[in-house]
């Protein structure tokens, strides 16, 4: 019974830290999100992507539905940010 007490809590453990850390990833992608977003209008402009070379590179990769802005959620499902 103890052996599989000591199963139970480091499985519970792995799943715990593996939320935490997505939580915190999530949360670095919406700050960088909020950073970029000067006119605050929810969406990135190529001009205001320029403030981060990596996300630049990336635009058109980012911009999935190609109207020449990057809104949270295609930030947020992006593959770039999940390298």
């Amino acid at each position: 019974m103890r052996m599989y007490k000591k199963i139970m809590i480091v499985g519970m453990s792995v799943i715990v830290l593996q939320a935490i850390m997505g939580l915190a990833k999530v949360n670095a992608q919406e700050s960088m999100f909020v950073n970029l977003d000067k006119n605050q209008d929810g969406l990135i402009s190529l001009r205001e992507a320029a403030g981060n070379a990596r996300l630049l590179e990336n635009f058109t990769t980012v911009d999935i539905n190609e109207d020449g802005y990057v809104s949270m959620d295609e930030m947020l499902t992006s593959s770039f940010l999940k390298e």
